[in-house]
């Protein structure tokens, strides 16, 4: 698809995706952008290499050549993914109920949280009342981690010498 032709390109879009929404945490398009492109990304890995790789395939204990058994691999390696995946499921089908709630905090008025950096909105995600303390996840956070998964497993699975590295990342 123009100039994106393989996983490695698309997981540089992703970093791109981040970088854009790390400046602007208010910014629910930037937030949709990123998660979208972080769940697709197993699509692009699964079709441009690891469909056809049986001994990378065996290295995940992926046993026979199924893109759902990797996509469970995913969830249980990168325990936020399902989050990332119902935002983008959500945003694709037009359906306002992905299991969690969101929100834009952007104020101390009624229900507010305070402003973010800089003095505006961010973004956060509502697991509801069973989740306790840990209730509020800012989107931020679920990002980070979903980009960070991505990252290790090229790293790993899939090294480069041109993996992108996203300017938010100290390590």
């Amino acid at each position: 698809m123009f100039n994106i032709q393989t996983a490695t390109e698309f997981y540089s879009m992703l970093i791109e995706d981040f970088d854009d929404f790390v400046a602007e945490p208010h910014s629910a398009r930037r937030a949709m952008h990123c998660a979208i492109t972080a769940y697709h990304l197993h699509e692009w890995v699964w079709g441009d290499w690891l469909a056809q790789d049986q001994a990378a395939r065996d290295t995940l204990s992926i046993e026979k050549r199924n893109k759902d058994l990797f996509l469970q691999w995913i969830d249980n390696h990168c325990v936020w993914f399902t989050l990332a995946q119902g935002l983008a499921n959500g945003s694709k089908h037009f359906s306002r109920d992905c299991g969690f709630g969101t929100a834009l905090v952007s104020g101390f008025g009624e229900g507010g949280f305070g402003l973010g950096p800089y003095g505006k909105g961010y973004l956060v995600i509502d697991l509801g009342d069973e989740a306790g303390s840990g209730r509020w996840l800012p989107a931020a956070h679920l990002l980070e981690v979903v980009v960070r998964f991505w990252r290790d497993f090229f790293r790993k699975y899939l090294p480069s010498p041109d993996l992108p590295v996203s300017r938010h990342h100290v390590d």
